[in-house]
């Protein structure tokens, strides 16, 4: 195996395991925060419907101006089924009177419910406001956007590949590559090949440099050989 395949292989597994790593936690990261958006806006919606009383129509089309986001109030004592029914049980276990959590609605998708107990003022009755989201669109621009970063590394990556092969074999295997082409040479008596020419200062230019003075050396010791008298 040649030292620029090891190169490569080492180079695409380290960058194969830093993809990888970087797809996941990115994914996570964005997904997250993506919902936590889409969570504050509902707050923000369910807040502004509490404060100016406004019809849950009226609060559905502000919240689709943020996400798509339907807004439904009921009394929780209501004949109720489906996301409302779970999202009812659950405030029945909670103390603060609201809450955002992810839930699987009955045809399969993913809705996020964002829901408050609120009471009237004049009769005291309890009503749940719940804020329904659907998180389809929301994931969807969290694909495009991990689609988008991961392509970006990619392409950097690609580019930083190619300017290193082009680096290692100008630097490294070329001279290295030539050396042994003379050291073969040399080794059968063959000493006719040009000396190898230094194009650095570096330790491939050093090792360069030592091995012309032994291609040198050698040859002399050669040549008093052949002139010798045993």
């Amino acid at each position: 195996m040649g030292l620029r395949l090891k190169f490569n292989l080492m180079l695409l597994i380290i960058f194969l395991a830093g993809f990888a790593a970087v797809g996941v936690v990115a994914k996570r990261y964005l997904e997250q925060q993506a919902i936590d958006d889409a969570q504050r806006a509902a707050m923000v919606v369910l807040d502004a419907a509490s404060f100016a009383k406004l019809d849950p129509r009226i609060a559905s089309g502000l919240g689709s101006r943020l996400v798509d986001m339907k807004i439904r109030e009921f009394p929780p004592g209501e004949n109720l089924s489906g996301i409302e029914a779970q999202v009812a049980q659950r405030l029945k276990s909670n103390s603060s009177g609201q809450m955002a959590e992810i839930i699987t609605a009955p045809s399969g998708g993913q809705r996020l419910a964002v829901a408050r107990t609120f009471r009237a003022a004049e009769t005291g009755a309890a009503t749940i406001r719940l804020a329904n989201i659907d998180l389809a669109p929301i994931l969807a621009n969290v694909n495009l956007a991990l689609t988008t970063l991961m392509s970006s590394i990619g392409a950097v990556f690609f580019a930083v590949f190619f300017v290193l092969n082009l680096m290692l074999d100008r630097m490294i295997v070329r001279p290295v590559a030539e050396m042994a082409l003379q050291a073969d040479a040399v080794s059968i008596g063959n000493f006719a090949i040009p000396e190898f020419v230094p194009k650095s200062k570096d330790e491939i230019g050093v090792l360069g440099v030592a091995f012309n003075r032994m291609r040198r050396s050698t040859e002399e010791a050669i040549k008093l050989l052949k002139g010798a008298n045993f």
